[in-house]
């Protein structure tokens, strides 16, 4: 009879075993509301990842870095993947892109309502005092244009600096940007915050990446966009970005 009951034990902790789902790990940086750290459920680009590769049997363990190490710890394939990153020539070297966005944002400058700021073209930004964030895909834009720009290593910070007059603009997602006023000050610091209506660049998407290193690149790519297009058929996609905003 133990003989038996062992026997089923083992059976039972080979079938437990074989259905557990894949575990990878993923780095990202703090984005709220698009990726949180401090929070149970996360973001909501880290809640459509989540549910997309769960529904391909992957689960997934967040790493939060600054937005540099974030990248060169999946570069390196010290992390399975890293989200979530505008496409640019120079990361298409280093990684495979999901075929398919998590998710589209729009991009705009923030000033204070003190500040007469106007723009129509790059070249105007080379009369304000710009503030860029380290790894972020308009610094390099910008510099391109020949704009100087002024480093910080958070878009928090950038507001910080708006508020002390260190600097005069600075480009966050529309969504991230306001979030960091509500979150970051009172309601009276708040209050002199604004956005310009004009796009840094055209509403890009924001993607899933695997270094072209992992020797399962191409796999954990495929299964993401499967994982991707199940959740946005099911309807629930779209009700994760509707709790969101």
């Amino acid at each position: 009879m133990k003989k038996v009951f062992l026997a089923g034990l083992a059976l039972l902790t080979t079938v437990v075993s074989s259905s557990a789902n894949e575990v990878i790990k993923i780095t990202t940086g703090e984005w709220a509301p698009y990726t949180i750290e401090k929070s149970k459920s996360g973001g909501v680009l880290q809640k459509i990842v989540n549910e997309a590769l769960k529904l391909e049997n992957i689960d997934v363990k967040y790493e939060f870095h600054s937005w540099e190490k974030a990248y060169s710890l999946a570069k390196e394939v010290t992390a399975d993947a890293t989200i979530p990153w505008f496409k640019t020539k120079d990361r298409e070297k280093d990684f495979l892109y999901s075929k398919n966005a998590i998710l589209r944002t729009k991009t705009v400058f923030f000033h204070l309502k003190s500040l007469d700021f106007k723009w129509q073209k790059y070249e105007d930004l080379k009369n304000y005092r710009v503030g860029e964030t380290s790894g972020f895909k308009t610094e390099k834009l910008l510099r391109e244009k020949g704009v100087d720009v002024e480093m910080a290593i958070s878009e928090k910070e950038n507001f910080q600096k708006l508020l002390d007059g260190k600097i005069d603009v600075t480009s966050s997602s529309y969504l991230v940007g306001y979030n960091i006023i509500k979150n970051s000050f009172t309601a009276e610091e708040s209050a002199k915050f604004t956005n310009d209506s004009k796009k840094v660049y055209p509403a890009t998407g924001v993607y899933f990446l695997v270094s072209k290193k992992h020797p399962k690149a191409q796999e954990l790519i495929n299964k993401f966009d499967a994982g991707l297009k199940k959740l946005i058929r099911s309807g629930r996609y779209i009700k994760l970005i509707k709790e969101a905003i």
